[in-house]
């Protein structure tokens, strides 16, 4: 990279699950393309070190008025603590991303199910860091993804829902590590759909989204993960700077939504990028770039 960074418009950064499948260094590999010069697409360092903590980030979104699920913070040398807040209740690792530690069991009706589901998460998953213990919320399960740089010049994709009615009574709906990554669980096969919402929550989502956009330094793509509650009312989930654009992910979903090809989506990330990177002043830069992509 040192050799070519001269002739280097910018990279791609395909890195959304960590340098060597580590999530915790995917932030290791923008900052590498810093300490070079090289400018790239996607969120910097510092966003993607904040969005990696889900407590820090909801620490920042109440902060400006953003609301979200009761929660408490469960340290690896905790052995009590102490539930403010009614079951059912999701465990879910603090660190981490994919889905990574939340099954079916996460969810628990009761403080015997919640130890376990805890124990599970350590000894099963080998994870030792802290544990987010949140309420459950019981109504639609959303995502809204935005590209572009708010708020000069973006595009806010239509909202998902996970649409749960193929699982069987009495699994709870949620799209987690089973959904994902074991295609032989009755969570594989959830689908997403464009969500239905009164035109109050839409605009209100839309509304935070851009807040938290702006606020956590995102840039180029952002997905933002919510849920309703049993009133409707939507609480902030998790925000996913550098969200995974694989085919079949949530935000390839919601692109064909808009009716935008996989390569329109990808061609549009990199538009943002390159409009972000090189300002108007940079015109001529922008029209040789422009004329590479024609000319590939």
């Amino acid at each position: 990279m040192v050799k070519k960074e001269a002739k280097v418009d910018f990279a791609l950064n395909l890195c959304d699950e960590g340098f060597l499948n580590d999530a915790k260094k995917e932030l290791h590999v923008p900052a590498i393309l810093e300490m070079l010069g090289i400018p790239y697409t996607g969120s910097g360092p510092q966003c993607l070190a904040f969005c990696y903590d889900k407590s820090l980030v909801r620490g920042i979104a109440k902060e400006i008025g953003i609301p979200i699920p009761e929660a408490i913070f469960i340290k690896p040398e905790d052995s009590t603590f102490e539930l403010q807040f009614n079951f059912p209740v999701l465990a879910k690792p603090n660190f981490g991303d994919s889905s990574f530690g939340i099954t079916q069991r996460s969810v628990t009706y009761n403080p015997e199910e919640l130890t376990n589901a805890i124990s599970e998460i350590r000894e099963k998953f080998g994870y030792d860091k802290p544990i987010l213990v949140e309420e459950f919320l019981t109504g639609k399960d959303l995502s809204v993804g935005i590209v572009g740089n708010p708020p000069e010049s973006y595009t806010v994709l239509p909202i998902i829902e996970e649409d749960y009615s193929s699982l069987p009574e009495g699994l709870p709906k949620i799209c987690g590590y089973e959904a994902k990554s074991l295609p032989e669980s009755p969570y594989w096969n959830i689908r997403s759909i464009h969500a239905e919402l009164p035109e109050e929550v839409e605009r209100k989502l839309i509304e935070w989204c851009l807040k938290l956009f702006e606020r956590l330094d995102c840039r180029d793509y952002t997905r933002f993960d919510w849920r309703l509650d049993a009133q409707g009312n939507p609480k902030l989930l998790e925000v996913n700077p550098n969200p995974g654009w694989c085919w079949d992910g949530h935000l390839a979903k919601m692109a064909a939504f808009a009716e935008m090809s996989y390569t329109e989506m990808l061609e549009n990330i990199l538009k943002s990028a390159a409009a972000r990177i090189y300002t108007h002043k940079d015109e001529t830069v922008m029209q040789d770039i422009n004329e590479k992509n024609e000319e590939r």
